[in-house]
C-alpha cells in the first residue's frame, strides 16, 4: 500500500508541475514586459536633469538625456524642446554637421513653431562655422547662404531675419571674392575665357556681392586679350557709368582712350 501511495503521490506532483508551468511562464512573461516601463523616468525628469547637464557642460550626459525622452517618451510635451536641444547640443560640441541635421528635421517637420526661425538660423551658423577661405572649397558657405535666405523669406518678420540679412551679404561677397579668385588665377595664367567665365559667374550669381566693379573691369581686360574690342569697350563703358565712384573706373577710362574705343 505504502508503495502504490508514493507512486500516486509522484504522479500528481508531476501533473501539477506540468499544469502549473505555462502558468509560470506568462507570469515570469508578463513580468520581463512591464519592468521596464517601471523603471523608466519621467519625462519631466529626465528634461530637467538633461537642460541642467547641457547648462553645466556636461554635453554628452545631455546629448543621451535628450534622445531618451524622444525614445521613451515620444508624445511627452518635452518631445519637440528635447528634438531642438540635440541641435543645440551638436553645435555647442562642435559637432556642426549633426547640429544642421537636427536643426534641419525640426523646420521641416515643424515650420509653424515658434523656435522654426531660431532652428533655421541655426543651421545657417553651423555651415558658417566651416566656412573656409578664398582658396578653398566654398560648399559651406553657399549652404550658409541657403538658409539664411530661406529664413528671410520664410520668416521676414523674425528678430533673426536681420542678422540673417546681415551674414548673408557677408556670403555673397566672399562667394563672389571666391570666384574672383579663380577667375585672376586663370587671368594670370592668360586663359582668359576660363576667366571671364568665372568673371560672369560673379554677376550673375552675386549681384549684391559688391564686388561688381573690378568683375566687369577684368572683364573688359579678358576681352581686350582675346581682341575683342566692342565686348571690352561694352564691360567698361557699363564699369564707369554704373560705378562712377570706383577705384577701377579711372583706369577704364584710360583703356577706353587707348584703343577699346
Amino acid at each position: 500500500m505504502r508503495i502504490l501511495a508514493n507512486l500516486i503521490n509522484n504522479r500528481f506532483a508531476r501533473v501539477t508541475k506540468l499544469l502549473l508551468l505555462p502558468l509560470l511562464i506568462l507570469v515570469l512573461s508578463g513580468c520581463s514586459n512591464t519592468a521596464p516601463d517601471q523603471f523608466k523616468r519621467d519625462a519631466r525628469e529626465v528634461y530637467d536633469s538633461a537642460m541642467e547637464a547641457y547648462l553645466s557642460g556636461r554635453l554628452e550626459e545631455a546629448e543621451k538625456s535628450f534622445k531618451t525622452i524622444m525614445e521613451d517618451h515620444p508624445l511627452s510635451q518635452y518631445t519637440l524642446s528635447a528634438e531642438l536641444m540635440l541641435g543645440d547640443v551638436s553645435y555647442a560640441s562642435e559637432k556642426y554637421d549633426d547640429a544642421s541635421m537636427y536643426y534641419t528635421n525640426f523646420v521641416a517637420l515643424h515650420p509653424a513653431h515658434p523656435k522654426a526661425p531660431y532652428a533655421l538660423f541655426q543651421k545657417g551658423m553651423s555651415h558658417m562655422k566651416d566656412v573656409l577661405t578664398l582658396d578653398r572649397d566654398q560648399a559651406s558657405a553657399r549652404k550658409a547662404l541657403f538658409a539664411f535666405e530661406d529664413l528671410i523669406t520664410a520668416y521676414p518678420q523674425s528678430p533673426y531675419a536681420e542678422k540673417a540679412r546681415e551674414f548673408s551679404g557677408f556670403l555673397k561677397n566672399r562667394l563672389a571674392e571666391h570666384e574672383f579668385y579663380i577667375a585672376r588665377f586663370y587671368f594670370k595664367k592668360k586663359n582668359y575665357k576660363g576667366a571671364l567665365g568665372r568673371l560672369k559667374e560673379i554677376l550673375a550669381s552675386y549681384p549684391d556681392g559688391g564686388i561688381n566693379d573690378k568683375a566687369l573691369f577684368y572683364i573688359g581686360e579678358s576681352y581686350l586679350r582675346l581682341g575683342e574690342s566692342d565686348l571690352a569697350r561694352e564691360a567698361f563703358s557699363t564699369l564707369i557709368n554704373n560705378y562712377p565712384e570706383s577705384s577701377f573706373t579711372h583706369d577704364a577710362k584710360g583703356r577706353l582712350k587707348a584703343g577699346a574705343a
